[in-house]
């Protein structure tokens, strides 16, 4: 028990040494962007990014709740980008109309 114990220490500490030599890009290639992001706060992710490109990478539902005044506040590429995107979405899931509520008795 203590030999394997030993063997799994040592294949940890040689998989650490490998790991630190790999460099970045090379073993987040293979991960999904999602994965890349896991664990990381909103603000990590968000990091780095402009106003522009930080509102672009919202869901559409949170873009839709934007007011048009601020939405006007951003580079014209951006206001055109929301459009499209919100556009599209309409496109693809029309509103699902409601049927009047009959009157209760």
């Amino acid at each position: 028990m203590k030999d394997e114990k030993q063997v799994i220490e040592s294949f940890e500490k040689a998989l650490t040494a490998l790991v630190a030599r790999v460099p970045p890009e090379q073993w987040l290639a293979g991960l999904t962007p999602e994965r890349r992001l896991a664990g990381l706060a909103p603000e990590q992710r968000l990091a780095g990014l402009t106003e522009a490109q930080a509102v672009l990478a919202l869901p559409d539902a949170m873009l839709r709740a934007l007011s048009a005044e601020y939405i006007g506040t951003l580079p014209r590429e951006t206001q055109a980008a929301i459009q499209k995107r919100l556009g599209a979405a309409s496109r693809r899931r029309p509103a699902r109309r409601r049927e009047p509520r009959s009157p209760s008795r």
